[in-house]
């Protein structure tokens, strides 16, 4: 029988801007270790970064932290991927104004905050669980042998999900948290295929209580710099990303994957999603007025396609 699969660990951060601007594109990044050598490695990245806990965003300043962080990557042939999503679509239009659109009617029907409607904190959850779910399939995917052979038991594993603390207020890090444990090995064709029954334990952390959240923010800001800057000189990233492209060269291609792609999804929460807050005749008025609202929207930027 095959040694036991190891428990992972997922550390999650992006780059961009959250909001509705359409020039430059988000990234998503995730960093599988296995937990076994996350304390390990913790110490070496102390110890080549000196301490140095400075993001992406500062690295201009610090561009030997970049490279000391891009080396350990490099030499530890550690697994990851990317996720760069493009918002220049009608679909992301109509995403964003469909969640401002439901937020602002439960902010006014249910009297609460909800900030976790709000269409970029949806966004932000659910590609944490697709980025999640891509790392999990390349690393499954590139370590076979550790599987579990046709017709030996299903074997669980945990997966640590960590994510740094920009999902802001409690409300947001429990739904952050729901979303990920919410999966509870509700993975039949993973687990059909690889006979591994992930269950997802989901973290909130600042870089200061875990230094390796550094390594997907230098993944996530290398990749949004590159596709929204370019890599010449003049631009504000230029310097550093020059300098740490010779680091990234180094790290073997089967260790990393890279996915690019335009927006094309439809808003994740259903206008029915807050029905328990409202009476019955303010909820059918509600739910009337939205989806007359979004075939407008749809019928319009159809309209606009076709001129």
């Amino acid at each position: 029988m095959n040694s036991r699969f190891p428990d992972l660990t997922f550390l999650l951060d992006t780059a961009g801007r959250y909001s509705h601007s359409k020039e430059t594109p988000l990234a998503f990044s995730a960093v599988a270790v296995q937990t076994k050598a996350v304390s390990e490695l913790r110490t070496s990245l102390l110890t080549v970064t000196k301490g140095n806990l400075a993001k992406w965003s500062e690295g201009k300043m610090y561009p030997d932290t970049a490279k000391a962080i891009f080396r350990l990557l490099a030499k530890r042939q550690l697994y990851w991927t990317v996720w760069i999503i493009w918002k220049s679509t009608a679909e992301w239009d109509r995403y964003f104004q469909a969640g401002e659109d439901l937020y602002q009617k439960v902010v006014k029907n249910a009297q609460e905050a909800a900030t976790y409607a709000k269409p970029m904190n949806t966004l932000k959850l659910h590609q944490f669980s697709r980025v999640s779910a891509d790392l999990l399939g390349f690393f499954l995917g590139r370590h076979p042998r550790k599987r579990p052979r046709m017709g030996e038991p299903i074997q669980p594993i945990t997966i640590t999900a960590i994510h740094d603390s920009d999902i802001q207020g409690p409300a947001n890090q429990q739904v952050f948290r729901n979303v990920l444990e919410g999966v509870r090995g509700n993975l039949p064709q993973t687990i059909e295929a690889t006979r591994i029954k992930p269950f997802f334990e989901a973290l909130i952390k600042t870089e200061q209580e875990e230094p390796l959240l550094l390594l997907p923010d230098y993944i996530a800001g290398y990749h949004y710099s590159r596709k929204a800057y370019g890599i010449e000189d003049l631009n504000e990233k230029g310097s550093l990303l020059m300098a740490v492209e010779p680091l990234i060269k180094q790290i073997p291609e089967i260790c990393y994957k890279v996915t690019e792609e335009q927006f094309r999804e439809e808003y994740l929460l259903p206008p029915t999603t807050f029905d328990f807050v409202l009476p019955k005749n303010e909820r059918e008025a509600l739910l009337k007025e939205f989806a007359q609202r979004r075939q407008q929207r749809t019928a319009s930027s159809e309209d606009s396609s076709a001129c």
